[in-house]
């Protein structure tokens, strides 16, 4: 009786998922982060030295760690991972350490110090994209490269994968970092930079996603900012137009500081470009300034699809507030939030409750049942994948082929190979000849559920057509984000990220064992895998081959 109550309790939760977040979780998060940044406020700065006295508790948890593993000790033979909350972590996952030994590291939460004089921020792993993005705009400064989450971490960030609108000219959040400071399997604190005796670990580092040591603090770029980012908004009408105005814009010799194009339709996109306002057009310009983050307004991406409304070879300009900018995909979840929320952007919600967006990540995947967690990967798309530059418009093409997803969103970026996780096409296995070498690429996320699922299509072979397009993906050399479900086996996986100097310095910091590998720490709770055999088991047509018709000549080529 008590498990086919609890088994109704599920089915009831899993068909109201959406007025049980507007009712609980939205309500409960923002009460939690209410109590926390109350928290911020009441205790004192922290000082350098307290910084240290953390890193000294660290230090001695791994050392004592270290110990028994050498004696053999049960305990012990668990590999390490930080304390911090696998509902916390702004992935699809739900991460189970509970075959872990994890270390107390959830408190480094602190931005330490500025040196405006070298142009760099020291941070502690846990600071979040919005707490440092706030606190550098009141310096008229801002990371040389973020993201548009205020919840996601730094630490995350540079350890896993971030990018911005800027990342064709400054390269990925990891390509910003000038030292990373890490507590090895042995109990040692290392000092890591690109010059130094560990410079093989520095190119090491970004992707390892904590296997190789714990990330106590960071050294990252900043620049200057001006108060107001000029956003110009260009609609196209049909792929070719725009994937020919975005390659040119992304390949100039001075191009636009921020570059981004949500896309409506296979046909239909928003082109923006973004360029640091002068003063003078800020008080001047006669401009509309634009709070885009501000709860009342509508949510960005439909905002920006207004302007598809201008018509062909018709723009429209706005100032945008520095920090608003920063954060414009927040309160949306980049598109997310509307399959989880769709009321989310109507008046009377964003009038009413607009001002506790986004959902915190703790409570919205406490909302989620098993059988809501099977959906993300059966009948939901959240994936992300980066590839070289000319390979757009083939992209969206088969994108839209498998899926009929949208909006989908396409940042330009710079790709650096450091002979690290990340690889050029072609590179991957071979020996870093010293100097890195610098590749287009385009970043394109698909956020939503498939049309023909909401066409009614039972048998809509998802997982088969994720890893279909994530094949394409390691055809081309590109790569995806791991925050992402991972559809691919693990030999699929080391395919696309190479290996070699991760593993050579697992080896020498001897952290075989100590840590988890990346597969292990990326993979899904629920394994995509095993859905194949039903999907191939199914007659319906959708269980067929993609159209092969993918790729799209773009006009001038």
């Amino acid at each position: 009786m008590i498990r086919g109550a609890v088994e109704a309790l599920k089915s009831w939760a899993d068909a109201h998922r959406e007025w049980i977040i507007i009712g609980v979780a939205l309500p409960a998060g923002t009460a939690a982060g209410a109590f926390e940044r109350l928290k911020s406020r009441l205790r004192p700065r922290p000082k350098p030295s307290e910084h240290e006295q953390r890193v000294r508790r660290i230090q001695a948890e791994v050392r004592r760690y270290a110990r028994a593993r050498e004696a053999g000790e049960a305990w012990a033979q668990r590999p390490l991972r930080t304390d911090r909350k696998g509902a916390a972590s702004l992935n699809v996952r739900m991460s189970d350490k509970s075959a872990s030994q994890t270390v107390q590291m959830s408190d480094l939460t602190n931005i330490l110090e500025v040196d405006e004089a070298r142009g760099v921020v020291r941070v502690e792993p846990f600071v979040t994209v919005g707490d440092a993005a706030a606190y550098l705009d009141e310096r008229g400064l801002q990371l040389e490269a973020t993201i548009e989450m205020k919840e996601a971490t730094l630490g995350g960030l540079v350890m896993a994968l971030g990018l911005t609108t800027h990342s064709h000219v400054a390269g990925l959040v990891h390509d910003s970092v000038v030292a990373y400071e890490i507590v090895t399997a042995k109990g040692d604190l290392l000092r890591v930079t690109a010059d130094n005796e560990h410079a093989d670990l520095f190119r090491a580092l970004p992707w390892s996603h904590g296997t190789l040591g714990l990330l106590v603090a960071i050294e990252m770029r900043v620049i200057a900012a001006p108060s107001h980012v000029r956003l110009v908004y260009r609609p196209f009408y049909s792929l070719e137009a725009y994937a020919k105005e975005y390659e040119r814009l992304a390949r100039a010799s001075a191009p636009p500081h921020f570059i981004e194009v949500l896309i409506y339709g296979r046909d239909r996109a928003v082109l923006m470009e973004g360029y640091l306002a002068t003063e003078a057009e800020v008080h001047d310009s006669g401009l509309p300034v634009n709070a885009v983050d501000s709860p009342t307004k509508r949510l960005f991406y439909k905002h920006v699809e207004s302007m598809l409304e201008l018509g062909e070879g018709q723009r429209r300009e706005e100032l945008i507030p520095m920090y608003d900018y920063l954060m414009r995909h927040d309160r949306s979840m980049c598109m997310c939030l509307a399959q989880i929320l769709p009321t989310a952007n109507q008046a009377w919600f964003r009038y009413t409750m607009g001002w506790m967006l986004p959902p915190n990540m703790t409570f919205l995947k406490g909302t989620r049942p098993d059988a809501e967690r099977v959906n993300t990967i059966r009948q939901q798309v959240w994936q992300e994948f980066a590839f070289p530059a000319e390979n757009f418009a083939e992209m969206v093409a088969r994108a839209h082929d498998e899926f009929e997803i949208y909006p989908l969103l396409a940042y330009p970026c710079k790709v650096i190979d450091h002979g690290g996780m990340v690889r050029l096409p072609g590179n991957h296995g071979k020996p870093y000849p010293g100097e890195p070498e610098v590749g287009a690429f385009l970043d394109l996320g698909i956020y939503g559920i498939p049309q023909r699922i909401k066409d009614g299509d039972e048998c809509f072979d998802t997982v088969t057509r994720v890893r279909r397009f994530e094949q394409r993906v390691r055809e081309l050399g590109g790569f995806l984000h791991t925050y992402c479900d991972v559809f691919s086996t693990e030999e699929e996986f080391r395919e696309m990220f190479d290996h070699t100097l991760w593993q050579e310095m697992r080896e020498r910091y001897e952290a075989d064992g100590a840590f988890p590998t990346i597969y292990e720490k990326v993979k899904p709770e629920t394994d995509p895998l095993s859905f194949l055999e039903e999907e191939r088991s199914w007659s319906s047509p959708s269980s067929g081959q993609a159209s092969p018709e993918h790729g799209v000549t773009v006009a001038g080529e």
